[in-house]
């Protein structure tokens, strides 16, 4: 049986023939050029999620060696006490925290400076800064900073998906980054903020002022590369189905729902690592205590043991069972504001223009290993509508 050529550029390009080559025949696979084993079917994925035989802790991981440690490097009970309070923010429990409102009036803002009847790379403008900004404004973050941010953030999280970029550099990043945001937990963040909320955590004793930080980097992190992918995939995805967008661009129920299939079927993070904590075996494979697993959740999420006839895009499905955003205990916080920003964004690009369409025919392809995304998408806006 072949291997995967991660890197390569079909691979890249177009790696669901082999997910679903390797779901059939290795759904577990020892892959040597990585040194992980490759796991590919809906239920081994969801096994390693929730069981206790995997863990996320490892301190040689990536991202803990990017943005320190944070709640994507901790299980057991620090992890659910830290947790516990983002996600009555992050989920909308504590009415002080209007993340939907900042969303939203971001994407109105950004949507009403547009001009009409130009060309647009979506990719490298409004799927950036949208996300960025929102989530920046729902910490509480100045808008003076927010051009900083925006590439702090994004050159840390480039790191995350196999860059061989200056490290140095990163590292200082992340100290000036981490600096600033201890500074506005301290002293400086409005009260009705993510920041402030954290402030009091920290002057509570709840939590310390260094996971106060980890909280508010894994916060921006994930809000920019999320949801940045999410809008570029989904631009995509309205491009090449134009009959889908035209429901979309009328009903904002099915625009919901056509976002939710576009994280199934073209998901911003094909994949996530877990580390086996003792010996164990997974579909049959025996897996040595302290290997890393990969596991890959683009691929469970185009199974047809969960999903009815997977390769296909249908926005009228359930996607209920879709891995985009993990299972479990570690399953992303962010799931409804990543779909609140592109909701915002996307909604009201439609009703301003609804004549949007890709310039380029072909259009350039979604592409990336951990995380995927067009590199760009040019659009013609077309004529201002009537809303």
């Amino acid at each position: 049986m072949r291997s995967i050529a991660f890197l390569s550029a079909d691979f890249l390009a177009n790696p669901w023939p082999e997910y679903a080559r390797f779901r059939a025949e290795r759904p577990v696979w020892w892959a040597d050029e990585i040194r992980m084993f490759c796991v590919f079917r809906h239920k081994d994925i969801r096994t390693c999620l929730t069981s206790t035989d995997y863990t996320v802790e490892y301190p040689f991981r990536v991202s803990r060696q990017v943005f320190g440690e944070t709640l994507l490097d901790l299980d057991g009970p620090r992890h659910q006490r830290l947790r516990r309070p983002l996600a009555g923010l992050l989920l909308g429990q504590r009415d002080n925290i209007g993340f939907r409102a900042a969303a939203e009036d971001r994407a109105r803002t950004a949507v009403a400076a547009l001009r009409p009847d130009t060309e647009l790379d979506m990719v490298r403008g409004p799927a950036r800064t949208v996300p960025l900004t929102a989530t920046a404004t729902f910490l509480g973050i100045p808008p003076e900073r927010h051009d900083w941010l925006l590439h702090t953030v994004e050159y840390l999280v480039s790191h995350l998906d196999g860059s061989s970029g200056d490290f140095a550099r990163a590292s200082a990043l992340r100290a000036e980054l981490e600096e600033y945001l201890l500074r506005l937990i301290s002293t400086g963040a409005p009260a009705r903020s993510m920041l402030g909320e954290v402030h009091s955590w920290v002057r509570d004793g709840r939590i310390t002022a260094a996971e106060a930080v980890g909280l508010a980097t894994l916060t921006l992190a994930a809000g920019f590369e999320t949801s940045t992918g999410l809008i570029s995939n989904a631009l995509h995805c309205l491009a090449r189905h134009p009959g889908h967008a035209a429901g979309a661009a009328s009903d904002t129920g099915r625009l919901r729902s056509f976002l939710k299939e576009t994280l199934r079927w073209e998901p911003p993070q094909h994949d996530t690592v877990r580390f086996a904590r003792r010996d164990t075996t997974l579909a049959g494979v025996p897996v040595p205590a302290g290997s890393a697993l990969k596991l890959v959740l683009a691929s469970g999420n185009r199974d047809a043991e969960v999903f009815d006839h997977a390769e296909e895009f249908r926005p009228d499905r359930s996607t209920h069972g879709s891995l985009t955003f993990g299972h479990g205990s570690h399953s992303c916080l962010g799931t409804h504001i990543a779909l609140d920003v592109a909701e915002a964004f996307i909604g009201a690009l439609l009703a301003r223009f609804p004549g949007l369409r890709a310039v380029d025919d072909p259009m350039p392809p979604i592409t990336g290993s951990t995380f995927r995304r067009p590199q760009a998408l040019r659009m013609w806006l077309g004529p201002k509508g009537e809303s």
